[in-house]
């Protein structure tokens, strides 16, 4: 009967190998996860600024809620930093079928690292004549 002392050197070579294969597999999960965080990251910056960009737009007087008035609208610095080549759209127009109501209308789109265009972000809102206005 022989006895053996430790280990052969396929057992280190096979052990070796998938050790590898778990360490390239755990560094592409945290490289991919890093990359899903900052587009999330993005996205979140980009709502958040058109939210306060339409907030901003309905809280103007009936007079001075115009296309002229609209395209004055810029996005912050931090934002404009954060994604790359954002692209922002401001409409306001009258409502179809309403004189007393204008659409307001904000869209903030930007680019990828490899330069494509991303789904936009999209708020819509009605903004009515109040007595006072």
């Amino acid at each position: 009967m022989v006895r053996r002392r430790g280990y052969s050197l396929l057992e280190i070579f096979v052990a070796g190998t998938v050790l590898a294969a778990v360490l390239v597999i755990s560094v592409q999960l945290v490289r991919a996860t890093a990359a899903q965080r900052q587009a999330t990251g993005r996205r979140q910056a980009a709502v958040q600024e058109t939210a306060t960009l339409m907030e901003r737009l309905v809280a103007r007087p009936w007079a001075e809620l115009t296309p002229e008035a609209a395209r004055s609208v810029q996005l912050s610095e931090e934002v404009r930093q954060a994604l790359p080549g954002a692209d922002l759209a401001v409409d306001v127009a009258p409502a179809p079928g309403d004189a007393e109501a204008k659409t307001i209308t904000v869209q903030l789109r930007w680019q990828d690292g490899a330069g494509r265009w991303l789904p936009p972000v999209r708020l819509v809102a009605l903004r009515y004549r109040e007595r006072g206005d």
